[in-house]
């Protein structure tokens, strides 16, 4: 036979916070104690009607006999920080020595952080708790930006001027003629040539005749940021020799504009022996400035020769013409130039 619900004494509260509850938990402490004494629910049976295990139930139902509504604000919520060391403010204050050397990339490792820690505290600390203080206030590990030595934020922000520098270029410019600003970059182009792994049944080891070798070469190239239209030239070195070729090449290809070309701070670049054309200026990046010449296509940009090999001491010349996504022009193997939509560059040799 089941026992008898207790909490008569407590019916008629249960009933008006029956008939008067704010909330649903609320609602169903005032269920918990109603049903099993009014229509002789058991414990089961009630939990199954508010939706609750019977243990639950049961602690809803001794809460509210013991004066506890559920709701008030007297019990504390479950979860939370129970067993903290410190406060968050405190933590803080703990960690704001340690901010200035993390801003300027200074060396700073967990192990300092819990020495300082377990000092505040006067005792020992777990290193996972040492984690998760860095991760609630929200600091990650990751590996700093860098910045070289002679980089000049002052002379960065100057170069950023760029209407007032060409503006400034142009008025020492006795040559007349319409102003093509383009960016200079190289990139090297090769092969190394390495042993494989292959399949041999036990004990046979291959032997095989090989010799490492390094063969590149290097494309030379200049992109005019106005019209996408790109000069190139495939060279066998990056030194001021060639790039002396290069930038008469360009010269050579646009006789009647002014080209003010932007380089990096490369040493053929900067070379005392480099001389520009007459219609070229150079302008050179900031150290240590974020690429300004980055570029890419919607497309696979390609480049096929048949003659000599890309390792060849011949120097090619060529010319890529980048234009815009839906329209490019395609070369053929005499020279014409039908135009045909298409996506990407075309190298022409």
């Amino acid at each position: 036979m089941a026992r008898t619900a207790r909490g008569a004494d407590s019916l008629e509260s249960a009933r008006q916070m029956l008939a008067g509850a704010q909330t649903a938990e609320q609602l169903r402490q005032a269920q918990a104690v109603v049903l099993p004494l009014d229509y002789g629910l058991s414990l089961e049976q009630t939990a199954q009607v508010i939706g609750r295990s019977p243990a639950g139930t049961c602690r809803l139902r001794n809460r509210f006999l013991a004066g506890e509504v559920a709701g008030d604000g007297q019990r504390p919520a479950r979860g939370g920080r129970r067993h903290q060391n410190m406060t968050t403010e405190q933590e803080r204050q703990v960690l704001a020595p340690f901010l200035d050397r993390a801003r300027t990339g200074g060396i700073l490792v967990v192990g300092q952080v819990k020495c300082e820690i377990e000092a505040a505290l006067g005792r020992p600390m777990a290193l996972s708790s040492v984690y998760n203080l860095l991760h609630r206030h929200g600091w990650r590990k990751l590996a700093p930006d860098k910045r070289h030595p002679q980089s000049d934020p002052l002379a960065q922000e100057e170069w950023k001027k760029l209407p007032e520098r060409l503006a400034e270029i142009c008025s020492h410019w006795p040559q007349q003629g319409p102003i093509k600003l383009m960016f200079q970059d190289e990139a090297r182009f090769g092969r190394i040539n390495d042993v494989r792994r292959c399949w041999a049944p036990k004990p046979v080891r291959p032997l095989c005749q090989a010799m490492l070798t390094h063969e590149y070469t290097y494309a030379y190239a200049a992109v005019d940021v106005a019209s996408g239209q790109l000069d190139s030239l495939i060279l066998p070195h990056v030194n001021t020799e060639c790039m002396q070729l290069f930038l008469d090449e360009v010269s050579e290809r646009h006789p009647h504009e002014r080209i003010v070309m932007v380089l990096d701070g490369a040493g053929w670049h900067a070379s005392g022996e480099l001389h520009p054309p007459a219609n070229m200026r150079l302008l050179s990046l900031p150290p240590m400035r974020r690429s300004s010449t980055r570029w890419s296509t919607c497309g696979t940009s390609c480049a096929r020769s048949d003659s000599t090999t890309a390792s060849s001491t011949a120097w090619r010349r060529s010319k890529i013409t980048l234009s815009s996504p839906c329209e490019t022009s395609r070369a053929t193997a005499n020279g014409s130039d039908p135009s045909s939509p298409g996506r990407g560059l075309l190298m022409r040799y």
